[in-house]
């Protein structure tokens, strides 16, 4: 049976155009116009993925997005954001998104992020090696890559996108040991590594921040010089935008 995706976005015209440019994908989309059809859409048909737009009437887009990542089996997310700003591309991932784009929407190019976010997302066999309850994996985080949520030392909790948990279960699968960016890349991302797309470290960083603890001050993610990331219980701490 095909995954259900949710395109929503307050522009009929923009629809329309990606309705007729997404026929014979192997996906069934569905649209949506506000925020209210949104959540509905989202509620009854369970979709692997939504596309949302965040300049609505009826209510903010962000304030949408919260409520899709706050959902217990929450579908992949790309936010469309109205203009080309690097801070909104930041909001979106800290928010917990799994990719962002601004307008104009080429209907090319969000297919290919579609796909890619498609791919990561996943199945009955994904995070195979990694336990699913919560496991004290380092320095006291409490990590349950299941439904994508960290308790930190401090007793707060952090909400991890599809493609931050695939990091974190590819560095707690090689514990004590460093992950190359080419190998996150690949397992978080589908594809190689490459030297100028900053894609994976803004990645770590928004992780970093996610799991930060001030006092005492706690780090589960180390940087490893000219090789990647680790998670080490005798590492050195990093301050999280290293």
């Amino acid at each position: 049976m095909p995954r259900t995706i949710v395109i929503a976005d307050n522009d009929a015209h923009t629809t329309r155009d990606l309705s007729e440019y997404l026929v014979g994908e192997p996906f069934r989309a569905v649209f949506a116009h506000s925020t209210v059809t949104v959540k509905a859409e989202v509620t009854q048909r369970a979709p692997a993925l939504v596309v949302l737009g965040t300049d609505f009437d009826d209510a903010p887009g962000l304030e949408i997005a919260r409520w899709i990542l706050n959902r217990p089996e929450r579908p992949g997310l790309i936010l469309i954001h109205p203009r080309p700003d690097p801070l909104d591309r930041t909001i979106a991932l800290e928010l917990g998104a799994d990719d962002c784009m601004s307008r104009p929407v080429f209907a090319r190019e969000l297919l290919a992020r579609i796909h890619s976010v498609l791919r990561r997302l996943p199945d009955a066999a994904a995070l195979p090696r990694v336990a699913t309850h919560h496991d004290v994996v380092a320095h006291g985080y409490a990590i349950n890559l299941a439904s994508r949520q960290v308790v930190l030392p401090d007793g707060s909790t952090a909400a991890l996108s599809w493609t931050e948990a695939k990091v974190l279960a590819t560095l707690i699968e090689h514990q004590g040991a460093p992950v190359s960016r080419d190998v996150l890349s690949q397992r978080a991302l589908g594809r190689p590594w490459v030297p100028e797309e900053r894609a994976l470290d803004q990645h770590i960083a928004t992780l970093r921040r996610k799991l930060f603890v001030s006092e005492p001050f706690r780090a589960l993610i180390h940087t490893v010089r000219n090789v990647g990331y680790t998670i080490d219980r005798e590492a050195r701490p990093d301050r999280p935008d290293a």
